[in-house]
């Protein structure tokens, strides 16, 4: 897994170091209401993709909730379950368990003849 890690990230990050020395221009970001600010080109283009990473996750992991919600609620539920149903088998297990004969009181025997 490992490996597989680097065989990714290396790519990955090259692309974005490439990306980055050919876009070194200055530009003039006007945050209106804010400042207006000068940056690198690289900065404000990774920085929008970043940005847009994140919106994407939220997209998709505030609906996916209840679906995680329900998941763990049943896996609680199998949980108890299973619980009751070990206690259910310990109980008919102990049922099936054969008893001795009581023994019989020396006391409630006829005497012989």
């Amino acid at each position: 897994m490992k490996r597989l890690s680097l065989i990714v990230t290396v790519p990955v990050v090259l692309v974005f170091v490439v990306f980055a020395v050919a876009n070194r221009q200055t530009v003039e970001l006007n945050l209106w209401p804010f400042a207006t600010v000068t940056t690198w080109l690289f900065l404000v283009a990774l920085g929008m993709l970043g940005v847009g990473l994140v919106i994407g996750a939220l997209w998709m992991w505030v609906p996916l909730m209840h679906w995680r919600l329900r998941a763990r609620s049943l896996d609680r539920r199998v949980v108890e379950l299973e619980a009751a149903l070990a206690e259910n088998r310990a109980i008919v297990a102990q049922l099936r368990e054969p008893r001795p004969a009581p023994a019989a009181d020396p006391a409630l025997i006829p005497p012989p003849g």
